[in-house]
């Protein structure tokens, strides 16, 4: 009994030494796996964290104004080299993939690769890659709905016999626009009762609103780049190069020899735009004037008087208080041509981007891996 107690005994403790064996080697195990999980989510997160760093600099300075520790040749990828981020070593590089940023950089989206490489006592490494994207000030002007554009309807239209045109069709665009675009029903049916000169029908866009060019009249006049026009005024109305915003308030002449203009032009409600006024009252642009781009006319009339100005891009009427019962005068006696020209709505973009300069870029998609660098 006694001897088959000792050899029960001596099985168990076998099998327990064997078992705490076993216990041991997983918790080994275990704790070197738990070891490798933290390293391998510390170089990730380092790996993150330098990219972060290096987009809000970006964003901070924008990317034209980064140190050359970060951009020296926009055609080429550049690596950045910081001490360490969290604890590990890393290498940063940053690819444009937008070969045409030099000669577009308003109407595409501008878009950047940064890669960043992170490592964790020279064993364990991540690799990250993402992709970002800038979309400009310049995507707060609302699309062009047509050549003339009516969001808030009108109170009375005047017409100088057919001495006008208004026309949709850029035959440089891949779409057309129509001649004027209205928000509702009634005024289609108000504007059609005059003898207008008009390349194709008038559309009803239940979705035309003024809110959001009331939003970016807000934006671009409180930036210090707009320009506003409160007298006599010779300098130019911004170029192809660099279209600008222009605000024209009260009694402006343009004395200069501005034959053409760029970008977006808002004529305020303490404004009234004529042609060409004699009296010397109102804004008056002498000579063949034409602009290239968006002119807004914030509870203001349309050009009345003689000439021949060229608007080519858009016009916008608009009424910035919706419960306002003045009513809104829309004059189109004199020679006026008014164009949806796709270039137009590229002008007023750039001349929106020139202005306010916010370029903020926004990631779209990462990708991340690890590897164990060496046992």
């Amino acid at each position: 009994m006694g001897r088959a107690m000792l050899i029960i005994c001596a099985g168990m403790l076998v099998a327990l030494g064997i078992v705490a064996m076993g216990t041991s080697s997983q918790g080994k195990l275990m704790t070197e796996k738990t070891v490798e999980y933290a390293q391998k989510t510390q170089a990730l997160n380092a790996a993150h964290t330098a990219i972060q760093i290096v987009t809000q600099e970006i964003n901070k300075k924008g990317i034209e104004n980064m140190d050359q520790q970060y951009v020296d040749d926009r055609n080429s990828s550049n690596s950045w080299t910081p001490s360490t981020v969290n604890s590990a070593d890393i290498v940063l590089s940053i690819e444009f993939l937008n070969s045409d940023w030099d000669t577009n950089p308003y109407f595409e989206e501008d878009k950047l690769r940064v890669i960043s490489k992170a490592t964790i006592d020279n064993k364990y490494e991540a690799n990250v890659k993402s992709v970002y994207v800038v979309a400009p000030f310049s995507n707060l002007v609302p699309d062009f709905a047509g050549a003339l554009q009516l969001p808030t309807g009108y109170g009375s239209l005047s017409v100088d016999g057919n001495a006008h045109d208004i026309n949709g069709t850029d035959p440089d665009c891949s779409e057309s626009r129509p001649p004027i675009a209205v928000n509702n029903s009634q005024t289609k049916d108000g504007l059609q009762s005059h003898d207008l000169n008009l390349d194709g029908d008038i559309a009803v866009d239940n979705q035309l609103d003024y809110e959001p060019t009331d939003e970016l009249i807000a934006r671009l006049e409180n930036s210090e780049n707009a320009t506003t026009v409160t007298s006599d005024y010779s300098e130019n109305l911004g170029t192809a190069e660099k279209p600008g915003v222009f605000f024209i308030d009260g009694q402006v002449s343009l004395t200069g020899q501005q034959s053409e203009g760029y970008g977006i032009m808002v004529i305020k409600d303490s404004a009234h735009m004529d042609y060409e006024d004699q009296d010397g009252n109102t804004v008056s642009i002498r000579g063949n004037f034409e602009f290239n781009g968006l002119v807004i006319f914030e509870n203001a009339q349309l050009f009345d008087g003689s000439g021949t100005p060229t608007i080519n891009g858009s016009v916008l009427v608009g009424d910035t208080d919706p419960e306002d019962t003045n009513e809104i005068e829309v004059d189109l006696s004199g020679n006026i041509s008014i164009n949806y020209t796709c270039a137009g709505e590229k002008y007023a973009k750039m001349g929106a981007a020139n202005t306010v300069k916010q370029n903020k870029y926004t990631r779209v998609v990462s990708s991340e891996e690890t590897s164990l660098v060496k046992n």
